[in-house]
């Protein structure tokens, strides 16, 4: 009896440290998750009060305390969560710290642990960005989902895009570029770039991907190394829908730029036409932020104050062959460069977003998933118009967020 009532004892007394240790547990995880909630507060009031240049420092400082507070909710007004604002040449700072309650650690007397966060928000002026958009023309993009056709959808949400980020057209500090992809790019480019091409005069037509293994990288074509080299002859399965399809509907690879009334104009314009290479699309885009790719257009990958973005959105899987090894062709081997192509191009800095828009091929969503350069920031299912637009907005805020953000 004796030694039952011992255990009991022990047994009680043990439970006192679990409970404990349990409650802090609890304790920690809100704080975490408190903490997390104020530092999105902090990044939206820093981020809208660096973006809004025609207010005063002043104006600044009001508009980040009220976007913060409309951000950050009634539970922590009341515990004061009251940020500090600095605004300097360069950047808005803010910084907030909060004596967060506690529930278990009162029983050790502890009510309360330090809760804060802080972010330092470039001005406008400091930070740029270059952005390839590589979308999916392909056949299919003329379907209906939800209750636009795909490829209007789209449309729309890339001139919504163009328009945010470069402030209706009068930002200086963003470029975008335009690759338009179904099995084929029609595109313009150095002869000396192009099997067949004359060095020195520009060359214009269409372009499968180039031989493999040049098909995996952003680099420019080696002169006199035609497998490196753009123009490569079209898979014969596809062969009936020739380069003439892709003129009548304007579907013409432009560079980077900040001419952003032709982009919307071309936007306006193009319409769907064959088959579906994704792995070309990709390709092509990370020529435009190559700066030794074809177009030669772009700054260097390792530029400090430039960010570079390639966006690719597809609603389908690979169904033109690509080049493999030993000049082999298959879809399965496009599948397999494109995932090369994303870590290669990753590896070179390059942002890299993607858009599964109404695509029902799990291992494309997956792959596409992968490619991104955070699966939780940079890849998105769309599977109907209305979503698109909000994966749009969502890309938008996180490019805004990026390229403002500095620490």
């Amino acid at each position: 009896m004796s030694t039952r009532a011992d255990t009991a004892v022990i047994f009680a007394l043990s439970l006192v440290p679990m409970l404990l240790a349990s409650g802090m547990a609890f304790d920690y995880s809100r704080a975490v998750a408190f903490k997390t909630h104020l530092q999105s507060a902090l990044d939206a009031g820093a981020l809208a009060a660096a973006a809004s240049t025609k207010l005063s420092d002043k104006e600044r400082a009001k508009l980040a305390t009220a976007t913060y507070n409309e951000n950050v909710g009634a539970f922590a007004a009341d515990l004061k969560a009251r940020p500090t604002i600095k605004i300097g040449d360069d950047k808005v700072s803010m910084s907030v710290d909060v004596d967060y309650p506690t529930s278990f650690l009162r029983i050790i007397g502890v009510n309360a642990v330090s809760v804060g966060g802080s972010v330092d928000v470039a001005l406008p002026g400091t930070k740029k960005a270059e952005v390839a958009l590589a979308l999916d023309y392909s056949q299919s993009m003329t379907e209906v989902s939800g209750g636009k056709v795909k490829y209007v959808a789209m449309r729309e949400a890339a001139i919504k895009l163009i328009d945010d980020l470069s402030d209706n057209g009068k930002s200086d500090r963003v470029k975008f570029g335009l690759v338009p992809f179904s099995h084929q790019v029609y595109t313009s480019l150095p002869g000396e770039d192009v099997v067949g091409g004359t060095p020195g005069k520009t060359w214009t037509g269409c372009t499968v991907d180039r031989r493999y293994p040049f098909n995996l990288t952003g680099e420019a074509p080696v002169a006199g190394n035609d497998a490196s080299k753009w123009g490569q002859p079209m898979a014969k399965v596809h062969a009936a829908f020739g380069c003439n399809g892709y003129a009548p509907r304007n579907l013409v690879v432009k560079p980077v730029s900040d001419d952003f009334s032709s982009l919307k104009a071309q936007l306006e314009t193009m319409q769907p036409y064959a088959y579906t290479h994704i792995a070309l699309g990709f390709a092509m885009g990370w020529q435009l932020l190559a700066p030794d790719g074809a177009f030669g257009d772009s700054v260097a990958y390792d530029d400090p104050d430039t960010m570079k973005v390639l966006v690719l959105l597809t609603d389908g899987r690979q169904t033109e062959p690509a080049f493999g090894p030993g000049n082999t062709r298959s879809t399965s081997q496009g599948e397999n460069n494109l995932e090369t192509l994303c870590s290669n191009a990753k590896a070179k800095g390059i942002t890299v977003i993607t858009l599964a828009f109404d695509l029902r091929n799990a291992a494309t969503r997956s792959r596409l998933r992968d490619c991104s350069s955070d699966p939780d920031r940079y890849f998105f299912i769309a599977e109907d118009d209305a979503q698109l637009a909000s994966a749009f907005e969502r890309i938008r805020a996180a490019l805004k967020t990026a390229i403002y953000i500095s620490k």
